[in-house]
């Protein structure tokens, strides 16, 4: 082949990400399209990449990511980037950046403030025209979160909306819809999402279908009741007839591991009945949340001044504590709980070392810890939980259905967006895929594992012209003996990382 291009990667070992075999090609690129693949001749005045000994596959998709505000803080997305993400999907587990409207608005105003960023729309619309504004190094698609609608119309109360209620969050929805998200997510282990009635998500969820969008929850439990959970989430595939993504899949609990081959065999079966279901995964048996996410859901409503009050009220406290104690939090649990992040200086020593280990020190019980620690940061801990299984993970990792979802927001090594430790899926999730279950433990074989970074995500959520090779990237040595590097091509210009 002898045609001008832009740009020519030579003799890389493609995995082109739709799972078939990886076989050595040249590729063509004119802007930011690849234009051909084949034998090329290169013309005297072509850029030229020399891929020898390289693996050249499409940009990664990070199908479950939180980056919503964060990027407009750092719109170069550091960790993204060094991670070979080109593209995220924003806006899960019920959360999103629109719409936005009263206390839900003050609440981030209050929250993001420190890092500078001026929130100056409500609607979906309003959000796009910001987006449209910032140049950012990587693609985004945007979900709109079932908790940010149902905030917005009943705010924090514990109760189902009535008739006009329903209609509004309906009309929120289309608005949102109409204006370019890809569907809905939802969190139902979070307020207000928590007080959601199944009834509620399926008439939700029916507008969503019309408008061909996916529904992607982070389900009810993913421990105890994971099974009863997981029905309910199959149920609402089934009755509103939408494309649904379980996220980060997961049994939760050493005394739920065994479990993990009836959640399979539900899967399989709701799978089998033609519903549309797949879920997604990061390579890590350590989950990153809020702290404030093991209080009973009744500690939440009439959102986060009401909670505060109770946590400092006698008689609510008290309440607090034997609601926990009954649902078998014991010194285990308490070990497994590490603080990854808080806001007020007196206590970054806290960061990196378990709740057990703060108490024993401080010569209090676990529990009072916990309680204390979220009135004095306002609420806003972040944690880590040691609490799910190997075994599992690398049999859920395995299940063709499963794609790779990091579950981050994007951070930097410098700036706003450096504080706290956070948990190593933000920068690490599929170099780690590639690392550990690739090349060390055999589990997948590269093909598999490109497929459930790129073709897999792209086709759930419709992504025809990113199915393949759109920002292409080259993984250098992927061989264990030599040490990782990446090269990416985004937006039609490569840049270096090494």
């Amino acid at each position: 082949m002898n045609r001008s291009f832009d740009l020519i990667i030579k003799n890389g070992v493609v995995v082109d990400g739709t799972g078939r075999a990886k076989r050595v090609l040249d590729i063509g690129i004119q802007g930011d399209r690849i234009a051909y693949t084949g034998n090329i001749t290169p013309p005297s005045d072509c850029d030229i990449i020399d891929a020898s000994g390289c693996i050249v596959t499409p940009g990664f998709i990070d199908i479950h990511s939180h980056s919503d505000f964060f990027w407009l803080v750092s719109p170069r997305s550091e960790s993204k980037i060094y991670d070979g993400v080109t593209t995220e999907i924003c806006g899960n587990c019920g959360t999103s950046a629109f719409p936005l409207r009263g206390q839900l608005l003050e609440n981030r105003r209050k929250g993001l403030g420190k890092f500078g960023l001026d929130i100056n729309w409500q609607t979906a619309k309003d959000y796009f025209k910001r987006t449209d504004e910032v140049p950012s190094s990587i693609n985004r698609g945007f979900l709109v979160g079932h908790g940010n609608i149902r905030a917005c119309i009943l705010g924090y109360e514990d109760r189902e909306p009535n008739k006009n209620e329903l209609v509004n969050m309906e009309k929120e929805l289309r608005d949102a819809m109409e204006a370019g998200a890809f569907g809905i997510s939802s969190g139902l282990v979070y307020p207000p999402g928590c007080y959601a009635k199944t009834s509620e998500l399926i008439e939700l969820c029916k507008i969503v279908k019309e408008h061909n969008g996916i529904y992607t929850t982070h389900m009810r439990d993913e421990g105890d009741k994971i099974e009863t959970a997981l029905a309910e989430t199959i149920n609402i595939a089934k009755m509103s007839g939408v494309n649904t993504q379980v996220s980060h899949i997961k049994t939760w609990g050493e005394r739920n591991w065994g479990k993990i081959g009836k959640i399979e065999r539900l899967l399989n079966k709701a799978r089998s009945d033609g519903i549309k279901i797949s879920c997604d995964r990061y390579p890590y048996i350590a989950s990153g949340t809020d702290l404030d996410v093991i209080l009973p859901n009744w500690v939440y409503e009439g959102g986060a001044i009401e909670e505060k009050k109770r946590l400092r009220d006698p008689f609510y406290r008290e309440r607090i504590i034997k609601d926990m104690i009954s649902e078998g939090k014991d010194q285990k649990f308490w070990e497994s709980i590490m603080i990854s992040s808080v806001h007020n200086n007196e206590r970054k020593d806290y960061e990196g070392k378990t709740v057990a280990e703060i108490a024993k020190k401080l010569k209090v019980s676990p529990l009072e810890f916990v309680l204390d620690l979220l009135i004095a940061e306002d609420c806003r801990v972040g944690v880590l939980f040691f609490n799910m299984s190997e075994e599992n993970l690398e049999e859920i990792l395995s299940w063709d259905f499963v794609m790779i979802g990091s579950d981050s927001s994007l951070r930097s090594t410098s700036g706003a967006l450096h504080f706290g430790r956070p948990h190593p899926r933000c920068y690490g999730t599929f170099s780690s895929v590639i690392r550990k279950y690739v090349n060390e433990k055999k589990l997948l074989s590269i093909e598999e594992a490109i497929y459930k970074m790129t073709g897999l995500p792209a086709h759930k959520l419709g992504l025809k012209d990113r199915y393949s090779f759109l920002k292409p990237q080259i993984l250098f040595s992927l061989r264990q003996s030599l040490p990782d590097m990446w090269v990416y091509i985004a937006e039609g210009s490569p840049s270096h990382l090494q």
